[in-house]
């Protein structure tokens, strides 16, 4: 080990580089894991607290058969069995039809969202993102809550009326002017586009039914198994948690894992070629040296672990400060955020906040910093097993 580390360091630029190049490249990578995860929990995260909670209940036909009479079935009997279950936080009933909505700007179809305003603020976090306004906490006779793209698109402002039609039960085409009380905007165009937020007790009133479509639930526990031991007990409905409902979120979160050791393969990869190349050629330059010590009687073997020594301390000086650096710039974007407010318009197209918070699970440190060193070891085999086939004579005439 002695003769190693001397060895490192007779040539410190070259040693300095291959160190650096370690350094930058965990560092780099795990900026760019830590940006992956704060990214794709940011959508997620986002979809459950704004748009789809944790779990929803619909009759089993309403995704190809959502026509307003498509109702839940047995819900007294489903409510109570919610309110009994444990590791559910909150939820709340919906009415759900399409319509349209009518200005002197122009017309945009539009999902007429007919909700109990306190158990829906109790569900979802939509009343942290009201722009202007309440949320339907108001004594106008017929208050609408609107997204902010929609408002825009039909140059809404708070009180101005907008006429809302959906078809009845009957087939008959329903009617009504409403004033709008809050503007809500949850960074997703589309979403703010099509979802308008009414009283539930004032469809009733304009349609004379008491009728709920879907119902959003907040869970405390694994959502999953609690949608799963709900469906047991109740199937008459479709009891779906978010994972299943929209599998596109299910697939993001476990391509993470998958991609996160793709991405940590290539960097360490690319490292590997760079220790092999500085080896080999302080090898070539040693050739006399090394030469003298089989020489002298020293063992194929120490020679080869000498080698590999070589290239463990370039990792065990390099992939500490890496990994550091790395912890220390997630735990201050996990902080203060990464502003990507520039790009803001584009990425509320596709749902995603501008300001995004890292976060990278503490396993990967540790299974970074093994794969490094593991690198180093397999690093340091072939330019050993140079050394070792060295002639002695040869060598020691080598200039």
């Amino acid at each position: 080990f002695k003769i190693a580390w001397r060895n490192c360091w007779r040539n410190r630029l070259r040693s300095l580089i291959v160190i650096f190049a370690i350094i930058f490249g965990i560092w780099s990578s795990i900026f760019l894991m830590g940006f992956s995860v704060g990214f794709m929990e940011s959508r997620v995260n986002k979809m459950i607290d704004l748009e789809v909670a944790s779990m929803q209940i619909h009759s089993k036909t309403f995704d190809y058969d959502n026509d307003i009479s498509n109702t839940l079935e047995d819900e007294e009997a489903l409510i109570q069995l919610l309110d009994v279950t444990n590791g559910i936080a909150a939820y709340t009933t919906r009415f759900v039809t399409e319509g349209s909505a009518v200005t002197a700007h122009g017309q945009a179809g539009i999902k007429v969202v007919g909700v109990n305003p306190e158990a829906e603020l109790q569900t979802l976090k939509i009343g942290e993102r009201m722009i202007e306004g309440t949320f339907l906490d108001s004594e106008l006779s017929y208050p609408i809550v609107v997204g902010k793209k929609l408002a825009e698109e039909l140059h809404l402002k708070l009180k101005s009326k907008v006429q809302i039609s959906f078809t009845n039960i009957d087939a008959s085409q329903i009617t009504k002017n409403f004033k709008v009380c809050g503007i809500y905007g949850v960074g997703n165009d589309n979403f703010e586009n099509y979802n308008v937020f009414v009283p539930n007790d004032r469809i009733q009133r304009l349609t004379g039914l008491d009728y709920r479509h879907e119902i959003l639930i907040n869970t405390e526990g694994d959502a999953k198994l609690i949608s799963e031991s709900l469906q047991e007990q109740s199937s008459n409905n479709l009891i779906q948690s978010y994972g299943d409902r929209y599998p596109e979120i299910a697939y993001m979160e476990e391509m993470m894992g998958t991609s996160m050791f793709i991405l940590m393969s290539i960097i360490v990869f690319a490292l590997l070629f760079g220790i092999v190349n500085t080896l080999t050629m302080s090898i070539l330059e040693r050739k006399r040296e090394i030469g003298i010590l089989q020489a002298i009687g020293m063992k194929a073997g120490r020679i080869r672990i000498m080698i590999v020594l070589e290239s463990v301390i370039y990792g065990l000086i390099g992939a500490p400060i890496g990994v550091l650096l790395g912890y220390l710039t997630i735990l201050y974007y996990s902080i203060y955020g990464f502003d990507l407010t520039a790009f803001g318009e584009g990425m509320s197209a596709f749902g995603y906040d501008p300001i995004l918070y890292f976060n990278l699970d503490i396993k990967y440190y540790f299974i970074y910093t093994g794969y490094i060193l593991f690198a180093t070891i397999i690093g340091g085999l072939y330019p050993s097993r140079l050394a070792t086939k060295l002639n002695p004579i040869t060598a020691i005439r080598a200039i």
